[in-house]
């Protein structure tokens, strides 16, 4: 976890914020993960998931409620990520393997000087279910990752 902060972190110069929950294999659908960080400027920024999973993780994709807080505005969204790329399939991994995924929660965000506030919980399920999972196997770490948007070097 230490070598993957230090990479991203080293060679990114338009890092705003990173943080990580450890989430020892399971993610459990109460536990709604929540960061937070202080804006100096006036900028725009892109959110992004960092998802790491094990060979536990039993689907080929997931469903994040995401909810990002600044000063008087809410901005909401649900995202529906596969992991199924054209290399490999998520299916084809050795069984050890663990993957990390970098998930884009939202880009070209206007945030304001002052203090944000990111939720993140899942809203996976059965297909012959209504209801969310209650316990998701295979989540080792999430984390966010807020980086200025291309945008911000623009204006």
């Amino acid at each position: 976890m230490i070598i993957l902060l230090s990479i991203i972190s080293c060679r990114n110069e338009n890092l705003v914020f990173i943080d990580f929950e450890d989430l020892n294999g399971s993610w459990m659908r109460s536990n709604e993960l929540n960061f937070s960080f202080v804006s100096s400027d006036n900028s725009i920024l892109d959110f992004s998931l960092a998802l790491r999973t094990d060979s536990k993780y039993p689907f080929s994709n997931i469903f994040i409620i995401s909810t990002i807080e600044n000063n008087n505005y809410v901005v909401s969204d649900t995202i529906q990520y596969s992991f199924e790329n054209n290399e490999l399939k998520w299916y084809e991994d050795k069984p050890s393997g663990i993957k990390n995924n970098k998930i884009l929660l939202k880009k070209d965000l206007k945030i304001d000087e002052g203090d944000v506030t990111v939720k993140l919980k899942h809203s996976i399920r059965y297909l012959d279910s209504i209801a969310p999972l209650i316990k998701l196997d295979g989540i080792l770490d999430v984390g966010l990752i807020v980086e200025k948007s291309f945008l911000d070097e623009k204006i």
